[in-house]
């Protein structure tokens, strides 16, 4: 599969070969990379996976207390989280954990959201779940990681 990056007199197609190569050098030159990044993507994952909202199921009960209707609404974007590392046409190195949910950006907190546990999700109302589990903990956590990375060349040089 090729990747192609445009820009307006230029295109460059990028086989996954060359980048498979260019994850194979940077697993040789810091092999303490991967590791770090990913052991940060699965931290903020699991928090992720953990405050996304759910929706709740809509069911009926008639007058004796029996449910007559029973629907899960729940279209489950609380298990499309994925993680990964590319290597963007500058040459650099970039890892991310997205939510592959077309509408994911969209959701918002409600007044009563509840997470997967069924416990209420202390968040104001209106906010983006996108951005409040997995914008601002990236943001949080890039500096630390930068440090460690760094931390982990300095000893191999």
């Amino acid at each position: 599969m090729k990747k192609v990056h445009k820009t307006k007199r230029a295109t460059i197609e990028v086989d996954d070969v060359f980048q498979d190569t260019l994850k194979s050098i940077l697993k040789t030159v810091a092999p303490n990379a991967q590791a770090i990044m990913d052991q940060e993507l699965k931290r903020i994952e699991k928090q992720a996976v953990r405050d996304w909202p759910r929706r709740a199921p809509v069911s009926r009960v008639d007058k004796t207390g029996r449910t007559v209707f029973y629907r899960d609404n729940s279209k489950e974007s609380f298990k499309k989280f994925r993680r990964g590392m590319t290597v963007t046409p500058g040459g650099q190195f970039s890892v991310f954990l997205k939510n592959t949910a077309s509408y994911s950006y969209y959701i918002k907190y409600g007044v009563d959201s509840k997470n997967g546990q069924g416990q209420d999700i202390v968040q104001p109302k209106g906010r983006s779940v996108a951005s409040e589990t997995l914008v601002k903990p990236h943001r949080k956590t890039a500096n630390k990681v930068v440090k460690a990375l760094s931390d982990d060349l300095i000893k191999r040089v």
